[in-house]
């Protein structure tokens, strides 16, 4: 029988919040130095390097005004479904963490008797079925 408790809380805990920190800034740096990157690359070398007349300078401005806006639309985006995705992976990682905790310590303290269950997309099953036996067997005893 599975515990079918839904997490209502965001964030599980402190660790949850620091893995998607860490998550959003490896998103937004990179997309921060390319962004910028190109902006520069268009304009600064190929301008100064080749010395483009400044006739084709303002032809290739509006080009350019157009990666910017598709980066700036585009780049949000991707990194909003990265956060998605990553949201969803580490909560199957922390929840579980977090409940394996408090039940083994309900199980120290005596107060809890049963099987720690996790819900069937959590991760953690290898470890929750090892402890299951042990607490199996320590109950046999």
């Amino acid at each position: 029988m599975k515990n079918q408790n839904k997490r209502k809380n965001v964030f599980a805990n402190k660790m949850h919040q620091d893995i998607l920190l860490l998550v959003l800034v490896s998103s937004l740096a990179p997309t921060v130095l390319v962004t910028i990157s190109l902006y520069f690359l268009i304009f600064g070398i190929t301008a100064n390097q080749i010395g483009i007349p400044e006739s084709i300078a303002y032809n290739v401005l509006p080009a350019a005004q157009k990666v910017v806006v598709v980066l700036a639309i585009a780049m949000p985006i991707l990194i909003l479904t990265i956060l998605f995705f990553a949201h969803k992976i580490s909560h199957m990682i922390v929840g579980p963490f977090d409940r394996i905790v408090r039940e083994l310590g309900e199980c120290v303290t005596g107060t809890k008797k049963t099987h720690i269950y996790l819900r069937d997309n959590d991760k953690f099953w290898p470890m929750v079925s090892a402890i299951n036996k042990l607490l199996d067997k320590a109950n046999s005893k």
